[in-house]
């Protein structure tokens, strides 16, 4: 039986046609699949950067750092301690003499122990061979230890892998060394410091006769005579007073030549007394 007007229960038209759009899509996605993406190549500086992780360089120069030495090993190289740890470090620019043998070679090290043990330094390094840094070393406290040492004459100038600019000036050290004759540049060495100094006589020097002096022209003064010691006093006798009168020598006082006890009556020490 009917008991009211009926409903169309269908979907409306717009939302049917915005099915049909979805389901399109789909069906295309499914079909074709993602465009694919073209592959972009790695950027060159990147490339380089992994190349250099690879394959590290036997050279390279690092920014300068400060070490401390802990170990002199000759005057051009030594031991040291910093930021990446304990390292041998030969000093760029340096020739020094051997230490077993060479010419000055006491001298330079005692001169090298001197001045760096267990000194601050700047080290920069320049390139690494079978574990051992060539590197500039200055001092903390003043200078370069390259030009220092070949300025004082311990050490030869090296001109290998040094720069251009840093060389000239280590080489007008050396020039100024040489020029003085300080330390290695003077003698025994002369410069040689590979060999021990060989004993070298000096020439014997022509001895000069000796020199006579003229005596002088003025006479010499002759000593007073010494004086005549006196003779010895002569023993005197009286035989009694009348003899010391008609001597003269009356009286006679005890102590005197002729003095004698019998001749003193009173024995007041007084002989031959005048008459009273």
């Amino acid at each position: 039986m009917h008991t009211g007007p009926s409903r169309d229960k269908r979907m409306p038209r717009w939302m049917m046609i915005v099915l049909a759009a979805f389901s399109v899509l789909f069906v295309l996605g499914a079909v074709f699949g993602k465009t694919p993406q073209p592959q972009q190549e790695q950027p060159v500086a990147a490339k380089s950067a992994d190349q250099a992780t690879s394959t590290p360089p036997t050279s390279s120069s690092t920014a300068p750092s400060t070490y401390r030495v802990a170990e002199i090993v000759d005057a051009g190289t030594v031991k040291v301690t910093g930021p990446d740890g304990e390292k041998i470090v030969r000093i760029l620019g340096l020739t020094t003499p051997p230490n077993t043998n060479g010419c000055f070679a006491e001298e330079t090290l005692t001169w090298a122990k001197n001045t760096l043990a267990d000194q601050e330094v700047i080290i920069r390094s320049v390139s690494d061979e079978a574990g051992v840094a060539l590197a500039s070393v200055s001092m903390v406290n003043g200078g370069d230890y390259a030009t220092t040492a070949l300025k004082a004459g311990y050490a030869k100038f090296a001109s290998r892998a040094v720069e251009k600019t840093i060389g000239t000036a280590l080489q007008a050290a050396e020039d100024t060394a040489r020029t003085a004759g300080n330390g290695l540049w003077g003698p025994p060495c002369f410069g040689k410091i590979d060999t021990p100094p060989t004993s070298v006589t000096p020439p014997q020097q022509p001895v000069a006769p000796p020199i006579t002096r003229a005596e002088p022209t003025t006479k010499k003064s002759t000593p007073p005579p010494a004086a005549a010691e006196p003779d010895p006093p002569k023993t005197v006798s009286y035989a009694n007073c009348d003899a010391v009168r008609a001597a003269g020598a009356a009286p006679l006082y005890a102590g005197q030549p002729g003095y004698n006890r019998k001749l003193d009556r009173d024995g007041d020490g007084v002989a031959c007394e005048p008459k009273k």
